[in-house]
């Protein structure tokens, strides 16, 4: 898969994630929608990019990787809460706590498949090709 490829990447799953994050499930944090907004924003910004660069536009490239490492930054984020979360609801609520805590574990784990894979590849993609460019 090339840039554009990527590209369109991007933009699918910025938009997937703009409709889960202030559609489906919005969150009351302030700080939550103010760093997915920021993810989202330039996630969009580097597909758009890449699609209209392509293979030769070192800003695009540039501007991919950055998106992937904050993605993957929030990411992790999220799921070192979730998991936090979990600890606290075994710990504290008993059997009910542990149904629960469960049920966090599981939306960790779909974070990382729908939050972590995708900016892992894209990194992968642009590193590589920028050691080959050089």
């Amino acid at each position: 898969m090339g840039a554009r490829g990527y590209g369109v990447l991007d933009l699918s799953f910025a938009a997937l994630y703009a409709y889960l994050g202030f559609v489906i499930a919005p969150s009351r944090s302030r700080a939550f929608a103010v760093a997915l907004s920021l993810v989202i924003a330039l996630l969009g910004s580097a597909g758009l990019a890449l699609v209209i660069a392509g293979e030769r536009g070192r800003i695009a490239r540039v501007l991919g990787i950055v998106a992937s490492v904050l993605l993957l930054t929030f990411t992790i984020a999220c799921v070192l809460l979730l998991v936090a979360s979990c600890a606290f609801l075994f710990g504290v609520y008993g059997a009910i706590g542990q149904g629960i805590g469960l049920i966090a574990l599981v939306v960790a784990a779909l974070m990382l498949e729908l939050c972590g894979l995708l900016p892992l590849f894209q990194l992968r993609y642009h590193l590589a090709s920028r050691s080959k460019a050089r």
